[in-house]
């Protein structure tokens, strides 16, 4: 059971809060707690002292795999690291066996990361794109018209980057499982801030980088969870010494065996190592093991209400102020931590008004595609109801000066 979230002590986790009016930008990059700056302090602190200590780095990693696995509902032999994740999708998307004759669903107005790997690879391996239309909102319904028998592969954010809309996971991967077909889901904008079990919702494969809602500095840290099932017939070749399994006497013993010959290899390994980096492992891991265990121990469910408690309360505030909400819904399914104010200023006005409030240390982001922007709020369980207050206050102000 997770502990109850007392704001006083949960800011006080996040010396940086004190350095703004108001942050409200995680999905573009999250603060970091002390608990995780702690974690990396420590270990260079050991770097500092004696060589690196490659026992400490595999028990970091090991302790790493079974916190993000029950953060997701995972196993630890289906959790591997990745430096973002884009580096998980790429990995998963070039071991997954589609061309001419294939269909690979996507949507409109996803990340350009997401929208970048499904073009190249069909565009080498001759399969189809079929892209549904929506601007950033897509029900069931909408996802559903576009999987038919043609369809091998859906690859989705759960959590679109600038409307913020949640799609509801369980529903898509039943119609893409009925279909035959994989889902591989891009959840960097959802991990973190809201519950996501992995098996309860049918992900056949999850891609998260650590930088945002999972509370990582930007240095480079992420997983990917790929469903057991799916292991042993997905092939990420070409294959480090590291993608296979350990020998016997371990990893240590193998590399000073006079007798081994360097092209008589250990079998590739059966779990999700085999998509890790090959060679030496991520020191920086212990920032993801750091989180997790955070994020595990006040309970991914109370963050979640605190994430929804705290958009219901930005919604009911922007909307009593005459403020559009785009993509708005009070279906709470399809909520998350971000949400798209419309100021109806134009696209320069707009730029101006963000860097204005930036310069007040009350920040958020714009974003935009296919004709859709907005000032994009992120609000994370550090946030607090007043920090919605002084943003709404200085956005009134800022769109009369600007308008």
């Amino acid at each position: 059971m997770g502990l109850v979230i007392k704001l006083e002590d949960i800011r006080e986790l996040f010396p940086a809060i004190s350095k703004f009016r108001a942050y409200l930008d995680t999905a573009s990059v999250g603060l970091v707690p002390r608990t995780v700056h702690k974690a990396l302090v420590d270990v260079l602190d050991v770097l500092a002292s004696e060589p690196l200590i490659e026992e400490l780095v595999d028990s970091y990693v090991s302790h790493a795999r079974s916190e993000i696995a029950n953060l997701i509902n995972a196993s630890p032999e289906e959790i591997a690291f990745t430096t973002r994740t884009t580096e998980g999708l790429k990995n998963v998307l070039r071991s997954i066996n589609v061309g001419p004759g294939d269909t690979v669903v996507a949507v409109d107005m996803d990340f350009p990361t997401v929208t970048s790997l499904v073009e190249s690879l069909c565009r080498v391996r001759g399969c189809k794109v079929r892209v549904v239309k929506g601007k950033g909102v897509y029900t069931t319904e909408d996802l559903r018209k576009a999987i038919d028998n043609d369809v091998k592969l859906v690859v989705i954010s759960s959590v679109q980057w600038i409307s913020g809309w949640k799609v509801d996971l369980k529903e898509l991967s039943n119609e893409v499982h009925n279909r035959g077909a994989t889902i591989v889901v891009d959840g960097v904008q959802h991990v973190g801030a809201l519950s996501l079990d992995v098996r309860a919702e049918g992900v056949d494969v999850l891609c998260v980088g650590g930088e945002k809602w999972m509370l990582n500095p930007y240095i480079g840290t992420g997983f990917m969870y790929i469903r057991r099932e799916l292991l042993e017939n997905l092939d990420p070749y070409p294959y480090g010494i590291r993608n296979r399994e350990t020998p016997a006497g371990g990893w240590g013993t193998y590399w000073v065996d006079p007798n081994k010959d360097p092209w008589t290899l250990p079998p590739v390994a059966k779990n999700a190592q085999k998509f890790e980096w090959g060679g030496g492992l991520n020191l920086f891991v212990v920032a993801l093991l750091e989180s997790a265990r955070t994020i595990n121990r006040l309970g991914v469910g109370s963050i979640e209400n605190r994430v929804l408690e705290l958009k219901n309360y930005l919604c009911d505030r922007l909307l009593s102020e005459g403020f559009t909400i785009y993509g708005h819904t009070e279906n709470r399914k399809h909520w998350s931590g971000i949400t798209l104010v419309k100021t109806g200023l134009s696209y320069d006005k707009e730029i101006e008004l963000v860097e204005s409030l930036r310069k007040k240390k009350v920040v958020v982001s714009r974003r935009g595609a296919l004709g859709v922007s907005g000032v994009r709020v992120s609000t994370h369980f550090y946030n607090s109801k007043e920090d919605i207050d002084i943003f709404i206050e200085e956005l009134k102000r800022g769109v009369k000066s600007f308008g």
